[in-house]
């Protein structure tokens, strides 16, 4: 038959395709958003094309020095370069969230003694990411320039873990190439160099912590999540994914993170959370952080916080109403029998024995179902699925995982364009395509973990050539993977 043919008649074709449409959309609409750097000092433009460029150098020497040639090395250095000017084509550009929240955080934090900066809660966010804040406050540079930083530099060290767990997996050496793909994933490039937002700090953390689990170095691994834990609350999505590390072990029988070691958690949040009680503050007020960032913003007065998730058509319900609280108390329900249900099967299904990919997908499925089903979800909150996906994406290459990233990543740059490109009712359909996303994650998880209700539409799911790398394949060789696909 022919190949056209057979492809006209792969539905997967026709989600991607649907999805680069409004990948092409978004993309020219972006032009409207330019903001090279203009005006300034010496010091300002210093920082955003020297400093944003240090990175790029650096990791283009080491490949150099590590003896990548050829078309991967041009493949490398076209995508630096490309990061690099996306990075820079936006630098002046201005969120909301910097002009209403982040800009005036710090102007206050100017105008107060160093003393006053560590002992206020200033904002809504934990004391690690203030410190950073008040640093900046200190110095004769741009604020936004700075802020755009710190997250590039953040997302430089996720993407090196990425890649590092990309590697793990397969079983194969460090890719220069995933590296530079990972650099320029739109919800990279989104996050910080348009909006100036820092999830990127908390994500690399949950995407270290994974790497270092599946590298039986529990106390590296903890350290990651105590850290975490610090920059943001949404750490917590990939927790159920650590229970499962906990009570698990790799096919050799070895327990990828230990119980004698989970203390460090507690003890790496409050080494670095600590900071503003040597200066006469309240350790107290650390906690109070996490209860005004569940309380405020999008999320203050509805059930969603213009989150692409099942509450999105219900923004509108008032809070203190009967349906709030209803649906409140009803979705919060689902979301903890689902994360439950998963946990038990996986553990059940798998004899509590993991391969390296298995961990990767319930990396993605967990916080995905927890931000796809929880009320108060915020727009960006996707971010460590997100990540995940991209990663599984790289290990298994194949169909399946790349129209479920496509469609994951099409339903949150709808989502992005209502605080970004000011387009309009779009967003209302991000939820469709998350929607899309989570079944094939759900489909793929089933081919993994086989259950009598759910598998045999799994099975149907991978003979139409949906075919999932099984936990041996996943451990082969580049070329066989993607031969399979």
């Amino acid at each position: 038959m022919n190949t056209a043919i057979d492809r006209k008649k792969d539905y997967r074709f026709w989600i991607v395709l649907v999805c680069a449409a409004v990948f092409a959309v978004l993309t020219v609409l972006d032009l409207r958003m330019i903001r090279p750097p203009r005006g300034g000092s010496v010091a300002d433009f210093v920082v955003i094309y020297v400093a944003t460029a240090l990175p790029f150098l650096i990791l283009f020497g080491v490949a150099l020095l590590l003896r990548v040639r050829g078309k991967r090395l041009a493949f490398v250095g076209v995508f630096f370069l490309l990061s690099y000017a996306v990075r820079i084509l936006f630098a002046d550009l201005q969120s909301n969230d910097y002009i209403w929240f982040l800009s005036v955080w710090m102007k206050e934090y100017r105008a107060l003694p160093l003393k006053e900066c560590f002992i206020r809660q200033v904002g809504n966010y934990p004391p690690l990411y203030n410190y950073f804040l008040i640093a900046f406050s200190r110095l004769p540079i741009r604020d936004l320039y700075l802020i755009k930083t710190l997250s590039f530099y953040g997302e430089v060290l996720t993407a090196v873990f990425a890649a590092k767990l990309v590697a793990l997996v397969r079983k194969d050496s460090f890719s220069f190439p995933v590296l530079a793909l990972f650099l320029f994933f739109p919800i990279f490039l989104s996050n910080s160099s348009k909006w100036a937002q820092c999830d990127t700090l908390y994500a690399g953390c949950a995407l270290a912590g994974i790497y270092f689990a599946l590298k039986r170095k529990s106390v590296l691994c903890y350290i990651c999540i105590g850290l975490g834990l610090a920059f943001k609350l949404q750490m917590l999505f990939i927790l159920p994914v650590g229970l499962i590390l906990l009570l698990s072990a790799d096919k050799n029988g070895k327990k990828f993170i230990l119980w004698r070691y989970i203390w460090v958690v507690p003890l790496a949040f409050i080494a670095v959370s600590i900071v503003p009680v040597f200066f006469g503050g309240s350790f107290f007020k650390v906690f109070s952080v996490y209860f005004n960032q569940a309380t405020e913003g999008n999320a203050q007065h509805g059930l969603n916080g213009h989150c692409a998730n099942v509450l999105l058509p219900f923004y509108a319900v008032p809070k203190g109403s009967i349906a709030y609280y209803i649906l409140f108390a009803l979705f919060v329900t689902i979301t903890a029998a689902i994360l439950l249900f998963l946990i038990i099967h996986t553990l059940r299904a798998s004899k509590r024995q993991l391969s390296p990919v298995q961990v990767v997908l319930l990396s993605v499925l967990l916080p995905l179902v927890s931000v796809f089903f929880m009320p108060k979800m915020y727009d960006r909150f996707y971010y460590i699925a997100e990540l995940f996906l991209a990663v599984l994406v790289c290990v298994s290459r194949n169909k399946n995982t790349f129209t479920a990233f496509a469609a994951l990543e099409t339903g949150q740059w709808l989502i992005y364009t209502r605080s970004l490109a000011k387009i309009k009712g779009a967003y209302y359909a991000s939820p469709l395509f998350v929607a899309f996303a989570l079944a094939f994650v759900f489909l793929l998880y089933f081919a993994q973990f086989p259950h009598p209700k759910f598998s045999p539409l799994a099975e149907r799911f991978r003979s139409y050539d949906m075919r999932f790398s099984a936990p041996q394949q996943a451990e082969t060789s580049d070329s066989d993977i993607s031969a399979q696909s």
